[in-house]
């Protein structure tokens, strides 16, 4: 519970080799071809109850992150994907997103205190918490929950540092799964109702959250549908009547809370990594190459369009740093018992197994002798050589259970980050240093920021 176990599982691999046992029946590997048999396109190596975070099954519609089955997770991800998260169609929240950048540059102003000699200073990392959280709210719900900014609201209490905890929990409820079931028992939930309501005995927070978004999908979608804004949720809906891919409502808002606890956390984390690298003595010079492609490329940009230097620094920071730097498990079903290629003998049933992103990142193996060191321009090279680094690149998973968010979380990053550079000129300040549940969170990213002479 220290939130360092991604470190101790990387000292089990460098002591003792590329399998190591981290549980009774619990198996970590560390090798590419591994990580590729465990979560690639075996359809017998499967989610198990880790998933469920100590809930039973009746107690809610599961989301495609939960789902044990192949069968239905490729379903589910028709239906999550196509409508709303395909490359083609995230170009659409860009306006969102850029709205929201402006949102968090004049926050960061007015954080600061007074500079001195041009200089001020600032602890970004909750600044960016409620950027990602507020622009994920926007682009999933349009403006039927809350006014935006959310985390500006009377609503959201604390609702940054809650979804911290309920990421903390959950990660213990899967571990320990008789304290999930006890914590999820209605006499605990109604014990801990009053901390989540108002003076007013408004509810507030992610309880508050929670109500909404239940109320407006369940009770009133049309209000959704009739936003003017584009908006994940809004293109579910719209899915005609008797298309395959069309969602029922209790699956829309699975799947829609299931985006609120996976999406803003981990870009929170992996965005506050590339800025604090980006102001590190290394960084300095990527922060020129970053505003010389912005000076010629076009503003309006897709995940395949980010500017070359800068999809460097991004996809190198998530190498070295892990967003995700827990392991997710997979179970070992019959007729999967002997795909793991570094085993020369078949695993029984129900072996649970799993490879931690953090580690592959950091290895010498797949990576070499400069794995454990902070290097954007190893990914700067011709076509074959970067398409030979994304082989080796697991931050955001691979197979078909990969991030189906992965390209809006590289607008949403790649944005903050050209707005945050083309304003400052930036200096990471002290050590940064987070803590690992199921995504890695910061509590203190300090920053040393100059005005640039040419920033509007």
């Amino acid at each position: 519970m220290s939130g360092k176990l991604h470190l101790s599982e990387e000292q089990l691999h460098q002591k003792y080799g590329p399998v190591v046992r981290v549980a009774p029946n619990w198996l970590s590997f560390s090798s590419l071809e591994d990580f590729d048999a465990i979560y690639g396109f075996n359809k017998s190596v499967e989610k198990g109850d880790f998933y469920a975070f100590g809930r039973s099954p009746g107690q809610r519609e599961g989301s495609i992150f939960s789902t044990k089955s192949d069968a239905i997770h490729r379903q589910k991800k028709r239906k999550v994907l196509g409508p709303a998260l395909s490359s083609s169609k995230v170009g659409r929240y860009e306006p969102i997103i850029e709205e929201h950048v402006a949102i968090l540059l004049a926050r960061l102003a007015a954080s600061q205190p007074p500079a001195v000699r041009g200089i001020a200073t600032a602890n970004v990392a909750p600044l960016i918490s409620r950027f990602t959280l507020d622009t994920m709210l926007e682009i999933l719900f349009g403006s039927t929950i809350a006014s935006n900014p959310y985390t500006d609201s009377a609503a959201a209490g604390a609702i940054c540092s809650q979804l911290r905890k309920i990421s903390k929990a959950a990660w213990s409820y899967s571990l320990w799964p008789m304290y999930g079931w006890l914590m999820n028992s209605w006499v605990i939930n109604s014990l801990l109702r009053n901390r989540f309501y108002n003076k007013d005995c408004v509810q507030t927070g992610m309880a508050g959250l929670a109500a909404a978004v239940q109320r407006v999908i369940m009770r009133d979608p049309q209000h959704v549908i009739q936003s003017p804004k584009p908006g994940i949720v809004k293109s579910w809906l719209q899915v005609p009547v008797g298309d395959v891919n069309r969602m029922r409502q209790p699956e829309v808002l699975a799947e829609a809370m299931n985006m609120v606890f996976a999406g803003p956390g981990s870009m929170a984390a992996a965005l506050t990594a590339i800025v604090y690298h980006l102001g590190s003595e290394e960084g300095q010079v990527w922060q020129d190459k970053i505003r010389r492609e912005a000076a010629v490329s076009s503003q309006s940009i897709t995940a395949a369009t980010i500017p070359l230097e800068l999809q460097a620094v991004i996809k190198e920071t998530m190498r070295f740093q892990g967003v995700f730097p827990t392991a997710f498990p997979r179970v070992i079903m019959a007729g999967a018992e002997g795909v793991i290629p570094s085993l020369s003998m078949p695993l029984p049933v129900g072996t649970t197994v799993s490879a931690n992103t953090y580690v592959l990142g950091r290895s010498r193996e797949i990576w070499g002798d400069d794995a454990d060191q902070w290097t954007p321009k190893r990914w700067v090279g011709d076509a074959e050589h970067r398409r030979q680094l994304e082989t080796k690149f697991v931050a955001f998973s691979k197979g078909p259970r990969g991030c189906i968010g992965k390209d809006l979380a590289m607008i949403i990053m790649a944005k903050a980050v050209m707005g945050l550079i083309l304003q400052w000129q930036i200096r990471s300040m002290g050590s940064l240093r987070g803590k690992s549940w199921l995504e890695m969170q910061y509590d203190e990213c300090w920053l040393e920021l100059r005005r640039l002479s040419t920033a509007s």
